[in-house]
C-alpha cells in the first residue's frame, strides 16, 4: 500500500489555511518520518514512498499537483525496460484542464492523483480504474482530508465518527458492495475510475473512466481477433508489472487464470524471480495441487504447497488484529487468521509482492446464464447466427431450449427491464427491516448502473461484477508481508474485455472459451481443458464449525444486535440449534461476523463512535 495523507483547502481562505496548519502540525508529530511532497495552491500532501521501484511519486510542474503510485504508457508497444513517465508543463496543464481525463487516457497502472488549478480554488483527486491505491475522503469544515489508511489520521483532532447503519445493512446483503458511502457516516470512498472535485468548500464526485461507454465502442466480435488481442494485451500488462519487481510470490491455484499469468511470466523478458505457492484444498475428490504442479513445471519455477487452513487457525481473539478501516471486509477474515502462514514464503524469499489470477471469472465471464443468446438477440435480433448462439447457450446454462429462447426474446429482442438483483438473488437475511434501504438494488450496485439500458443485459452484469471485483480487495496494513498485486486488474485488459461481446467470450457454449483459446500456447493442455474449479470451502466450513462458540458469543450479544442492525432471533438458530446453512445464508452470516469485528474495533479505539 502507498501511505499518503493530503490536506486540501482553498488557497485564498485564511481561516481554512489556519485550520489546516493546525491539523498538519498534529500530523507531523506522529508521522515525523513522512515527507512533505507538495505544498502549494491549497494542497499539502504527505507520503511515505514504498521500498523498491514498484511505486513512487511524480510531482507535476509549477505546483499543479502530484501523482502517487505506478504509471505505464497507454501505448503497449513501448518497451517497459527503462521507460519512465515524463510529464512536462504542457501535459500537466492538460491533465489539470481535463480534470484528470487526459491522465487516464495517456497512462494506466495504479495511482491516485492530486491536481490544483492556477489560483488554488479548485482541486481534483483522481483514482485510477484498477482501484489498486485506496482513497478515503473526510470533510472537516473547510478542509478535505484524503488518505489511503484512515488509521494514519488517528492523531488528529477530528469529530466523533458515527455508524452508518444503511451501509452495514447493504454490506450484510452483499459483502462486495460497490458504494461511495462507508460504514462511518463521516467518511466516503473515492471509487475506482472516479474524480473528486473540491470547489468553494463543496465536494462532488463523478466518473472519468466509464465502462458503459467502453462497451459500446469498437466491439471485437471476431473470435480469433479477440483471442489474439487478449493474449497480446495480457502479455504486455504482465511485462510492465514484472518490470517493477525483482522477487515475487505467485499464488498458483491450478486454475486457468493463475496459470495464464504464470505462462505470461515465463515468456516475459522482464521476469523476476518467481516462487509459486499453492493452497491445498483438502476436499474429497479435489486435486488442484496436481494442476498447479503441471503449471509450475511448465514454467520452470518452484512450487510450495501449503494447507488452505492450518490446524491451529480458527476464528478467535486473533480476529481483532485487523486494523481499523472505513469499511468491513469478509476477505480480511481469512487473512487475519492465516496471516502467519501466508507470510511464511514471502518473508523467506523476500518477495516484493504477491501475485495471483484474481479477476478472470469477471473479465472472461464464468457465469452459467442465458446471456450469450440474450446479448446476441439484443444486438442483432433473431437473425444471422442467433440459432447457433441459442444452441450454445442451452448447453452452457443447462437451461431448456424454450427458457433460453423466451429470455432472448423478452430481454434481448424486446429489451424488457433487467436488473442485477435478478442474477444475484440477494436477501435481507438477519437484518432489522427498519435499516434496510428502500432502494436496496440501486444502493448495492453502484457506481455504473445509471443510464445503462442501451447495453445488453450480459454486459450490464459484467459491469456489475467488475465493480464488485475492483472494490473487493483492500490492503491490510501490518498483516501482509508484501503487497498483493492482481495483474489482471489492468486498464488495457479491462477495456478490451468490455469491448468483447459475451457471446464471443463464451463461443461454442464453452465456459471461458475465449480465455482458453488465448492462452493455449502458454498453459498446459490439461488445464486449458478443465471445466471444474477447486475450492477450499471444505476446510473453510470446518473452521466455522470449530469456531462456533466464539462466533456465538461475538454475534448474539454484539454491537450490531445492540444497535438493532441485525436481529438476534434470526441469527440464533444457526448459532445455538445447528441449523444448516445454504449459500444464500452463508455470505450474510460471514458479513455479520466481519461487520461485528469492524464495529468492535472502532468501539475500542480512541476515536469513540457516537
Amino acid at each position: 500500500m502507498y501511505p499518503y495523507a493530503a490536506f486540501i483547502r482553498e488557497a485564498q481562505n485564511p481561516r481554512a489555511d489556519a485550520a489546516a496548519q493546525r491539523l498538519i502540525n498534529q500530523f507531523r508529530q506522529t508521522h515525523g518520518e513522512w515527507a512533505l511532497l507538495e505544498e502549494a495552491r491549497g494542497l499539502s500532501l504527505f507520503h511515505a514512498p514504498p521500498a523498491g521501484r514498484s511505486a513512487g511519486a511524480i510531482v507535476l510542474p509549477a505546483g499543479s499537483g502530484a501523482i502517487l503510485g505506478t504509471l505505464f504508457p497507454a501505448n503497449l508497444d513501448v518497451s517497459p525496460g527503462g521507460w519512465y513517465p515524463e510529464i512536462d508543463d504542457r501535459c500537466a496543464a492538460e491533465i489539470v484542464r481535463t480534470r484528470g481525463s487526459h491522465l487516464m487516457n495517456r497512462f494506466w497502472g495504479g495511482y491516485v492523483a492530486f491536481l490544483a488549478d492556477l489560483d488554488g480554488t479548485v482541486h481534483h483527486v483522481v483514482r485510477d480504474c484498477s482501484g489498486k491505491v485506496p482513497c478515503y475522503v473526510i470533510g472537516h469544515g473547510d478542509i478535505t482530508i484524503v488518505t489511503a489508511n484512515i488509521e494514519d489520521l488517528s492523531g488528529l483532532s477530528l469529530p466523533v465518527f458515527s455508524i452508518n447503519s444503511r451501509f452495514l445493512a447493504g454490506f450484510i446483503c452483499n459483502p462486495e458492495l460497490s458504494q461511495r458511502e462507508c460504514a462511518l457516516n463521516e467518511v466516503q470512498e473515492l471509487l475506482a475510475g472516479q474524480c473528486l472535485e473540491l470547489k468553494t468548500a463543496r465536494a462532488r464526485s463523478f466518473g472519468l473512466w466509464d465502462p458503459r461507454t467502453i462497451c459500446a465502442d469498437n466491439a471485437v466480435e471476431n473470435f480469433g481477433d479477440a483471442a489474439r488481442q487478449v493474449r497480446a494485451v495480457t502479455q504486455a500488462c504482465v511485462d510492465f508489472w514484472a518490470s517493477k519487481y525483482d522477487r515475487i510470490v505467485h499464488h498458483l491455484s491450478g486454475g486457468l487464470d493463475s496459470s495464464a499469468i504464470l505462462g505470461c511470466l515465463k515468456g516475459s523478458a522482464y521476469r523476476p524471480q518467481v516462487t509459486c505457492v499453492h493452497l491445498e484444498s483438502g476436499g474429497a475428490g479435489e486435486s488442484e495441487s496436481t494442476f498447479a504442479q503441471l503449471a509450475a513445471d511448465a514454467a520452470g519455477v518452484e512450487l510450495v504447497v501449503q494447507p488452505g487452513y492450518s490446524q491451529e487457525s480458527k476464528y478467535d481473539e486473533r480476529i481483532f488484529r485487523l486494523p481499523i478501516a472505513p469499511k468491513p471486509s469478509v476477505a480480511h477474515l481469512g487473512i487475519v487468521i492465516e496471516s502467519d502462514l501466508r507470510n511464511l514464503i514471502p518473508s523467506q524469499t523476500r518477495a516484493e509482492a504477491t501475485w495471483d489470477g484474481q479477476g478472470g471469472d469477471h473479465l472472461f465471464f464464468q457465469v452459467h446464464s442465458p446471456f450469450a443468446a440474450v446479448d446476441y438477440a439484443f444486438r442483432h435480433g433473431l437473425t444471422g447466427d442467433f440459432r447457433k448462439h441459442l444452441r450454445d447457450t442451452v448447453r452452457l446454462s443447462k437451461s431448456s431450449y424454450w427458457d433460453v429462447l423466451g429470455q432472448s426474446i423478452r430481454l434481448g429482442l424486446f429489451r424488457c427491464r433487467w436488473q442485477p438483483d435478478d442474477e444475484y438473488q440477494t436477501q435481507a437475511t438477519f437484518l432489522n427491516p427498519e435499516v434496510v434501504p428502500e432502494n436496496m438494488v440501486d444502493y448495492m450496485w453502484q457506481p455504473w448502473l445509471d443510464d445503462i439500458s442501451n447495453l445488453p443485459p450480459g454486459k450490464r452484469w459484467q459491469i456489475c461484477l467488475l465493480a464488485s471485483l475492483i472494490h473487493r480487495h483492500r490492503p491490510v496494513p501490518g498483516l501482509q508481508y508484501a503487497d498483493q498485486l492482481h495483474p489482471l486488474f489492468s486498464q488495457p485488459l479491462f477495456e478490451l474485455c468490455l469491448r468483447i461481446p459475451i457471446y464471443t467470450l463464451l463461443r461454442g457454449g464453452i465456459d471461458r472459451a475465449l480465455e482458453r483459446a488465448a492462452f493455449r500456447d502458454c498453459v498446459p493442455a490439461s488445464i486449458i481443458q478443465r471445466e471444474n474449479k477447486g475450492t477450499i470451502s471444505t476446510g473453510f466450513m470446518s473452521k466455522l464449525r470449530e469456531s462456533l462458540p466464539f462466533i456465538r458469543e461475538l454475534l448474539l450479544d454484539g454491537v450490531l444486535v445492540k444497535e438493532r442492525i441485525i436481529e438476534r432471533s434470526a441469527l440464533a438458530p444457526y448459532l445455538t440449534a445447528n441449523r444448516p446453512m445454504n449459500h444464500r445464508v452463508l455470505w450474510p452470516f460471514l458479513s455479520c461476523i466481519a461487520a461485528e469485528v469492524w464495529a468492535r474495533k472502532w468501539a475500542g479505539t480512541a476515536w469513540r463512535l457516537g
